[in-house]
C-alpha cells in the first residue's frame, strides 16, 4: 500500500499543475478574445463545460465569455446573452467577493459594455478594490494582468 502513495502524490501534483496551467491559458485567452469573433468563440469553448458550482473564477470567466460572444449576436439576441452573462459574473462575485481576479473580470466587463445596458454600477468600487488588493497579490501573472488592464484599458474617469 505504501508504494502507491508516491504515485498518488505525483498524480495529485499533475492535476494541480494542469489546473494552474489551464487558468493561465484562460487569462491569456481572455485578453485575446476581445480581438475577433473566432477568438471569442475559442475562449467560450474552453469554458463551455464550466457550471455555477465550479471554481468561482472560472464562473466569472464564463460570464465574460458570454459577453464577448454577445458582441457578434444579432441585436435582438444580445440582451438575453448579456443577462445570462451578468448572472454568471454576479454568482462568482457572491461566492468570492474578496477575489481580486473576479472583481477585475467584472470591472472589465462593466467598463466595456454599452452604458444603456445599465451594468455599470460596480465600476468604481471594483476598481478601488482591485487597486487596493494589488500590493498583497502573490501571483505574479495575476498582478501583471491587473496592472496591464488598469494601465491600458481601465476608464480613468
Amino acid at each position: 500500500m505504501n508504494r502507491f502513495i508516491p504515485i498518488a502524490i505525483v498524480l495529485l501534483c499533475a492535476v494541480v499543475l494542469a489546473k494552474a496551467q489551464n487558468l493561465s491559458s484562460i487569462r491569456h485567452q481572455y485578453r485575446d478574445a476581445t480581438k475577433s469573433q473566432e477568438q471569442a468563440q475559442e475562449f467560450y469553448e474552453q469554458l463551455q463545460a464550466v457550471n455555477k458550482t465550479d471554481k468561482p473564477v472560472l464562473v466569472a470567466y464564463k460570464g465574460s465569455a458570454l459577453t464577448l460572444l454577445a458582441r457578434y449576436e444579432k441585436l435582438a439576441a444580445r440582451g438575453s446573452k448579456i443577462k445570462e452573462a451578468v448572472q454568471w459574473i454576479e454568482q462568482a462575485v457572491a461566492d468570492e467577493p474578496n477575489n481580486a481576479e473576479i472583481r477585475l473580470i467584472r470591472l472589465s466587463v462593466q467598463e466595456n459594455l454599452p452604458k444603456f445596458l445599465k451594468y455599470n454600477q460596480h465600476i468604481e468600487t471594483d476598481k478601488q478594490f482591485v487597486l487596493g488588493a494589488l500590493p498583497s497579490i502573490q501571483d505574479e501573472e495575476l498582478r501583471a494582468m491587473i496592472e496591464g488592464y488598469i494601465a491600458e484599458f481601465s476608464d480613468n474617469n
